[in-house]
């Protein structure tokens, strides 16, 4: 390597490692805000038209849980399926939307 090399990799090390202070969190993904509000009341609205206020809105879009497979259906279960079905649309706008 040439000194000339050796300058110029050790400048952007150097720019690399003040990015950020060495206490400082790594800032967290920006969310477009307009998009999951909008995916949010979309998926409220869902809900209300299918009757299933009262089910938490799921976190994934799986039909057949592994985790949940051989278990006897109880009634949130059943509410999530239904909702997962019933608000495919919604429910994956809306976990696009919260992605990073």
């Amino acid at each position: 390597m040439t000194a000339r090399t050796c300058a110029v990799a050790a400048l952007v090390l150097a720019v690399v490692a003040c990015d950020r202070a060495p206490n400082e969190p790594p800032k967290p993904p920006k969310v477009d805000a307009a998009r999951l509000a909008r995916a949010e009341a979309a998926m409220e609205t869902c809900k209300k038209n299918a009757g299933l206020t009262e089910i938490a809105t799921p976190t994934g879009v799986v039909l057949d849980d592994p985790a949940t497979r051989g278990q006897d259906m109880t009634p949130e279960m059943a509410g999530q399926l239904r909702l997962k079905v019933q608000c495919m649309l919604e429910l994956n706008e809306l976990l696009a939307a919260r992605r990073p």
